[in-house]
């Protein structure tokens, strides 16, 4: 009876353990530019969003991204800059959901002079599930989560397409006011889709997959198993 039951916890570890590995690490990935120096924009206050360095879960089922580092290249060592990132729900149209909002960086703060910085997203933990098929790109904001600007902060040097609202003055901004799961909100003036324009700064992500239900129940039934065993032959 006890070989039965022994044998009946290490099959649910067994399955379990098939079960999650393709729950394993899945990789890194990078949602934006190589940091590469460039031109600060002529704007004051912007938002970018990159719809070409993009990421689409082709896995077939649910993700999970948890968002490391914000790297970007100090054009200006003024103002401030808040990262995010955002799924494309019709990249025609401008249509996006926000994801996740990292923590504004500051002049005198976070960066002293100008050069390459590389630092947390946020200093919570940023996680997000995202579905098959669906997909994100990185953005940021040359201003705080408000869209209040102190002047441009990160360069570009041209090419790749890039949704841009915002303008010359403070108030010209776009912003992430309305939050995660909402759309952000569009600068007053005129914006521009697929302007060509590379920025200096990318996000890097780690992909894994979600693991199922029915994985995680046989996993905890080999567990409770071998502790049941145990604590019989204590007794």
């Amino acid at each position: 009876m006890k070989f039965r039951f022994l044998k009946t916890s290490l099959i649910g570890l067994i399955l379990s353990a098939n079960c999650f590995v393709g729950v394993s690490h899945a990789g890194i990935i990078t949602l934006g530019d190589t940091l590469s120096g460039g031109v600060v924009d002529s704007w004051q206050s912007i938002m970018i969003i990159n719809e070409y360095d993009a990421y689409t879960n082709t896995s077939g089922a649910d993700e999970l991204v948890t968002l490391n580092n914000f790297n970007f290249t100090v054009g200006n060592n003024r103002g401030q800059v808040t990262p995010f990132v955002v799924k494309i729900n019709n990249a025609a149209s401008n249509d996006f959901t926000i994801m996740a909002i990292g923590d504004t960086r500051y002049s005198g703060v976070d960066y002293f002079s100008t050069g390459n910085l590389s630092l947390d997203f946020s200093t919570t933990l940023s996680q997000f599930s995202l579905a098959a098929g669906e997909t994100i790109t990185s953005g940021f904001l040359d201003a705080d989560v408000n869209g209040v600007s102190a002047g441009s902060v990160i360069p570009y040097i041209g090419g790749d397409p890039v949704f841009l609202t915002g303008g010359g003055s403070n108030n010209h901004s776009g912003n992430l006011s309305q939050g995660v799961g909402n759309a952000p909100t569009f600068g007053s003036s005129t914006y521009y889709n697929g302007l060509a324009r590379n920025y200096s700064y990318n996000i890097t992500a780690e992909i894994n997959a979600v693991p199922e239900p029915t994985s995680l129940a046989i996993f905890a039934m080999g567990l409770i198993g071998l502790v049941s065993l145990r604590s019989k032959k204590q007794a």
